[in-house]
């Protein structure tokens, strides 16, 4: 074995137990990191709990089929309320991305039909039609995706057309029994905390006769 050879393998040897290092370090920081959020939790009276299915397919028709996390449950202002996290991928053909989102579903007081109040943009309105209100700002700062226009408009009167503006990142859905609202990366026990108190917004802004009218 020539010298260059031996070189090659030490640098070889090097590089792989760099790379094993670096692999433990980051995952030992990964296991304190969700333990830290499972204390936070934890103080909030959330437990952790298995996903749930339902959850899981609501995050599949928002983004895409993907995987499952941690998810914590427990309860709201006597509401009831899950976080999970959720791992997708997509791809152009050439490549693909890993993508982290999580997921808050808070319970309603009634199940209702479905309705997903997302952000909107140029490109999304090239490529679909939404619900238009009477609010031109609205309809430009939101996409409203419903079967059903006249329900649209009893749930997004102007009232709460005009707190949505005030809360332009808030994203969210009607599905069945919760409301759900969602965001980039892993979820903390900070944005599930505010991400609640902006979803109590949304859920204390539905008329009582769109529960009573359209409501299960």
């Amino acid at each position: 074995m020539t010298a260059f050879m031996v070189l090659l393998l030490l640098v070889g040897t090097v590089v792989i137990v760099g790379l094993t290092l670096l692999i433990i370090g980051l995952q030992k920081r990964q296991r304190i990191a969700m333990r830290q959020r499972a204390d936070a939790m934890a103080r909030n009276g959330w437990y952790l709990a298995p996903p749930n299915p339902w959850l899981a397919d609501v995050a599949a028709a928002l983004f895409t089929r993907g995987r499952p996390g941690e998810m914590f449950a427990g309860d709201y202002r006597g509401r009831g309320m899950c976080a999970l996290d959720y791992t997708y991928t997509t791809s152009n053909g050439k490549t693909t991305q890993t993508h982290q989102v999580h997921l808050v579903a808070l319970n309603l007081p009634a199940a209702l039909p479905p309705l997903t109040v997302s952000k909107d943009s140029a490109l999304r309105r090239a490529f679909g039609n939404d619900i238009e209100l009477e609010s031109k700002l609205f309809n430009d700062t939101f996409r409203i995706d419903c079967a059903d226009q006249r329900y649209a408009s009893a749930v997004l009167h102007p009232q709460l057309m005009e707190w949505m503006l005030a809360n332009p990142g808030l994203e969210w859905q009607l599905a069945g029994n919760a409301l759900v609202s969602w965001g980039v990366g892993q979820f903390t026990a900070h944005d599930v905390l505010a991400r609640l108190e902006a979803m109590v917004g949304v859920i204390d802004r539905i008329p009582p006769f769109v529960l009573r009218d359209y409501g299960a």
